[in-house]
C-alpha cells in the first residue's frame, strides 16, 4: 500500500513528465515551422526568377499541364513520407494558386495570356 504522499509525488512526476515532452515537442514544432518558412522563401524567389524568364519565352504564369505535374509528384512524396495526402493536396494547390497570381503580379503587361506552353512543355511554377 502506497502513502497519499507517494501517490501525490508518483502523479506530480508523471504530470511534470508529459508537461516536459509538450514543451519538447512545441519546440521541434516551431524549430520545423522555421525550416518550412525558410525552404518557401527559397521557392518564392524562384517564383519570381520563372516571372522574369517566361515573359520572354512567352509562357503563361498558369500551365494546367504544370500544376498536375507539381501535384502529382507531391503526392508520390507525400505518400513516400506519409504525410496526409489531403494535407498535401490542399496545401500545395495553395501555394501553387498563389504562386500563379504573384507571377502574373510581376508580369503585369509582359503577361502571355492563355494556356500556351514552350515547345518543350517545361513550364514551371
Amino acid at each position: 500500500m502506497t502513502t497519499p504522499g507517494a501517490e501525490k509525488a508518483a502523479a506530480d512526476s508523471t504530470l511534470q513528465a508529459l508537461q516536459d515532452e509538450m514543451s519538447d515537442v512545441r519546440r521541434v514544432i516551431d524549430e520545423l515551422d522555421d525550416e518550412l518558412v525558410t525552404l518557401l522563401a527559397r521557392r518564392q524567389r524562384q517564383i519570381e526568377r520563372a516571372a522574369r524568364v517566361k515573359p520572354g519565352l512567352g509562357i503563361p504564369a498558369r500551365a494546367p499541364e504544370r500544376v498536375d505535374e507539381v501535384l502529382a509528384r507531391v503526392l508520390g512524396a507525400s505518400r513516400r513520407e506519409s504525410l496526409s495526402v489531403e494535407l498535401a493536396m490542399n496545401l500545395w494547390t495553395t501555394i501553387i494558386e498563389w504562386s500563379i497570381q504573384y507571377e502574373e503580379r510581376l508580369m503585369g503587361d509582359k503577361a502571355p495570356k492563355g494556356d500556351a506552353q514552350s515547345s518543350d512543355g517545361d513550364e514551371r511554377s
